[in-house]
């Protein structure tokens, strides 16, 4: 006959068995903190997949989370839960949506006017597939200028603004002409609207019609 001893250890067996292994909830939790970090960054959302509750592995001290493709980070990938000391390793997956974000005017604006930071916000675009070119950063907006007008809420578009115009028609502008061994400095008159880095007409004082590139001071270079 077992004595009740024995009887008793049996059935606490389990439990202690239980209590000895590593506990798949901290992993998990372990990995989600990962997860978070790495997309602190980045507009997007995940989900985690689940850790198999029935595994019994060794305890460990400091468990390490990586990517378990460096290159796969979006998407459906996962990461991998790996404890070198204990000699396991776990593959959790992990499902990445990226949010398409898009820029919106906060007021109306009317064509002409240069955009400031004020004038706008960046906002998740509720379906990606309408997001076709519309701007998601500021820097390509600020300090543009509308080429029409538009109301408070209209998805801003890259057709919708423009680089400022530097040289305006009419305006007496500085041509710089250069060559091979020769550079000449002549004024004239602007034959229409250009912003920076965009060709120009330039009527010159003999009656002349050069055309070159406008620089960002407001001169014009003319290459021959």
């Amino acid at each position: 006959m077992k004595s009740p001893v024995f009887l008793m250890l049996a059935l606490l067996w389990p439990s202690l068995a239980m209590a000895a292994g590593q506990d798949m909830a901290q992993l998990e939790k372990l990995a989600d903190k990962f997860v978070q970090q790495e997309l602190a960054q980045r507009p997007a959302s995940y989900k985690l997949g689940q850790l198999d509750r029935r595994l019994a592995l060794p305890v460990c001290a400091r468990p390490t989370v990586a990517w378990a493709d460096p290159a796969v980070a979006s998407g459906n990938t996962a990461v991998v839960i790996q404890c070198a000391a204990a000699g396991w390793t776990l593959r959790l997956p992990v499902t990445i949506s990226e949010k398409k974000m898009g820029l919106v005017l906060t007021r109306s604006v009317t064509a002409g006017e240069v955009l400031q930071e004020s004038d706008i916000k960046l906002v998740e675009l509720p379906n990606p597939s309408l997001g076709r070119n519309v701007l998601g950063e500021a820097a390509l907006v600020v300090g543009q200028t509308m080429r029409s007008g538009a109301p408070a809420g209209a998805w801003l578009r890259n057709f919708m603004v423009r680089a400022p115009f530097v040289v305006r028609a009419n305006q007496p502008v500085k041509v710089l002409a250069g060559g091979d061994d020769f550079s000449v400095v002549a004024e004239g008159i602007a034959a229409g609207n250009a912003a920076a880095g965009e060709a120009v007409s330039v009527r010159m004082q003999s009656g002349r019609v050069v055309r070159g590139m406008v620089q960002p001071d407001g001169s014009v270079r003319v290459v021959y």
